[in-house]
């Protein structure tokens, strides 16, 4: 009489989750062997989403007196300084006021990419249609700012605060 053999026990980092399979089964399971990164993701996803807020609201309240582009330009500005802020506590790690306005002046240059897309995006929507609706308008602007969304991750993670990247790396101890 044949007995089958049973399967061998998974442990629980090799059991696939719910979130594991499907579509997401490859970025999730690499963000769960990139913690830190990980963590810097959610971190920026939030400080998006705060800030995307905010800018619709300060957007929406100057438009009508300074027009389209000024409105998108101010908010994009006033928030670029809370956003790097944010991301600079909330993505980074980074509580000390220590190279906060350098953090701030790249920032700023950061936010040019996002003001190029979202300004570009705005002149080419008013080209096709001269009398597009407020919400259309900050539709554009949302879907401007999610493409440049990505650069500007990389860009603080690279650039803006490359410097905990060299001194988070473990030092060999003789």
């Amino acid at each position: 009489m044949a007995t089958a053999a049973s399967p061998e026990p998974t442990s629980a980092a090799h059991t696939p989750s719910a979130a594991g399979n499907g579509i997401l089964a490859v970025p999730v399971q690499w963000l769960r062997r990139h913690p830190v990164l990980a963590a810097q993701l959610r971190g920026f996803a939030v400080v998006a989403v705060i800030c995307t807020v905010i800018s619709m609201l300060i957007f929406a309240s100057l438009r009508p007196l300074t027009g389209t582009q000024w409105a998108n330009a101010i908010s994009l500005i006033l928030c670029s300084v809370l956003n790097t802020d944010l991301n600079r506590r909330m993505s980074f790690g980074i509580r000390s006021s220590h190279l906060w306005w350098r953090d701030q002046r790249r920032g700023l240059w950061v936010m040019l990419l996002a003001l190029t897309m979202t300004s570009g995006s705005l002149l080419l929507l008013h080209q096709v249609l001269p009398d597009a609706s407020m919400a259309l308008e900050l539709s554009v602007i949302v879907l401007g700012n999610v493409a440049s969304a990505v650069t500007r991750f990389l860009l603080l993670r690279y650039w803006i605060f490359r410097r905990l990247r060299r001194t988070s790396t473990p030092v060999a101890v003789h």
